[in-house]
């Protein structure tokens, strides 16, 4: 076998030089930018780590209510609107809700003039066993050919539906004595329904003020009463 001469290998050289460079930037590419041509869905909860999202009737007159489930998305923006998918869990009959009749999904689509958030929206109908327990939903998000779902732990829900009047565990002593006088059912459902039906212990000391005089002054403007007796609140103001 002939020895190569020197031009040669320099050539040869060359060539592996060019080859090797070629390789390590396609897989520079190929690490950079394969990320970005996937898409990966979840769910952005309210209260980071919580799951359940809990809604009582008590706060509407309504027969039918919207739950609202945020998600996101993180990787290739969209060019045009594109479907999910979710999957629900059977849970037992006697306290799960019945589709169709107590809960409907929506179109499952994330609509490209929504950037990296969407919403499902889902119905829920009040029934007459709500009015003496509570009935839940549970599903995940699941990958299909447009989305991965594998961010383990945003991927769940549960829905906990119920339309049973019962004291909330934010209306505290201090609650009483101070903005809107003792528990009651007819108050709660008037509270809730016509003033504000959030979590009133997670408010500030002004907001919980702002919250409990408007209920004083709708409650002077639309007197009810609880067993006879005018309901009333304690702030003064």
């Amino acid at each position: 076998m002939k020895h190569m001469t020197a031009d040669t290998m320099k050539k040869t050289i060359a060539i592996l030089a060019a080859a090797a460079s070629l390789f390590a930037t396609a897989c520079d590419k190929s690490e950079i930018l394969a990320p970005t041509d996937q898409r990966h869905i979840y769910i952005s909860y309210p209260e980071e780590g919580n799951q359940v999202f809990n809604f009582s009737f008590v706060s509407t007159p309504e027969e039918s209510a919207l739950i609202a489930v945020p998600i996101k998305f993180a990787g290739r923006p969209l060019t045009e609107d594109l479907a999910y998918a979710v999957k629900v869990y059977p849970g037992n009959k006697d306290t799960a809700l019945e589709e169709g009749e107590e809960y409907e999904f929506p179109e499952l689509i994330f609509h490209q003039k929504n950037g990296f958030e969407e919403t499902i929206y889902i119905t829920i109908h009040k029934t007459a066993r709500m009015e003496t327990g509570t009935y839940n939903l549970k599903f995940s998000l699941v990958s299909n050919e447009n989305f991965f779902a594998t961010r383990t732990g945003s991927l769940e829900a549960e829905l906990r539906v119920t339309a049973q009047i019962s004291q909330p565990s934010w209306w505290s002593q201090t609650v009483s004595d101070i903005y809107l006088g003792p528990y009651g059912d007819e108050k709660f459902k008037l509270f809730a329904q016509n003033i504000f039906n959030g979590d009133f212990g997670t408010l500030d000391d002004d907001e919980k003020r702002y919250y409990a005089l408007k209920f004083k002054y709708w409650l002077e403007e639309n007197p009810h009463y609880d067993n006879n007796v005018l309901i009333t609140v304690t702030i003064q103001g």
